[in-house]
């Protein structure tokens, strides 16, 4: 087997590590977002109404978040749209950053990036959408829950503006979250 080994270029010590199995996702940094994994009741900040239920889970073997949202309200429907807000999201490190493809059942679609900033995981859209360049910011508090502020501000303005501030709660009740698929 050497003999076979060397005539090919490859060293014994390479086919040894070759049967160690490797996991893609296993680095730490793949685990840096973790804290927003689980299932969730969410509250506006300012009214404390629940707005919505939101389902965070690993897939592709730890290598993408996966989201599955679901308004209790119409704060998020398209005028003359007969039904509520779903969307879904896959979130994933690609080496050097942090991706999020957002799709929703609203004909909405977005692009963020980004990462870790300070106590925030923060991602942003690269290119504008509708004129505006939007930012979303999770952070995660003392007691469990999540911070969670989406922003968005004209492409040619310095000036933020808050497009929902959001508080996250774990859903220990496990209240019910029928996932529609339409």
């Amino acid at each position: 087997m050497v003999f076979i080994l060397s005539v090919l270029g490859v060293s014994p010590g390479y086919a040894k590590d070759e049967k160690k199995p490797v996991v893609p996702c296993s680095h730490p940094v793949f685990r840096l977002f973790d804290f927003w994994v689980g299932e969730w009741l969410v509250y506006d900040r300012e009214s404390g109404k629940l707005v919505g239920f939101d389902r965070i889970s690993r897939t592709l073997a730890g290598c993408a978040l996966q989201q599955s949202w679901i308004s209790l309200d119409d704060y998020f429907s398209s005028p003359g749209v007969p039904f509520r807000m779903n969307g879904k999201s896959l979130t994933a490190f690609n080496g050097k950053e942090w991706v999020q493809f957002w799709v929703d059942n609203q004909a909405g679609s977005q692009i963020l990036k980004g990462g870790p900033e300070d106590k925030a995981f923060i991602l942003s859209s690269d290119e504008p959408l509708g004129g505006y360049i939007f930012r979303m910011s999770w952070t995660p508090d003392k007691d469990g829950s999540i911070h969670n502020i989406s922003e968005r501000r004209k492409e040619d303005s310095e000036e933020w503006e808050t497009v929902f501030d959001f508080i996250y709660r774990r859903n220990l009740n496990r209240r019910e979250f029928e996932d529609e698929e339409e």
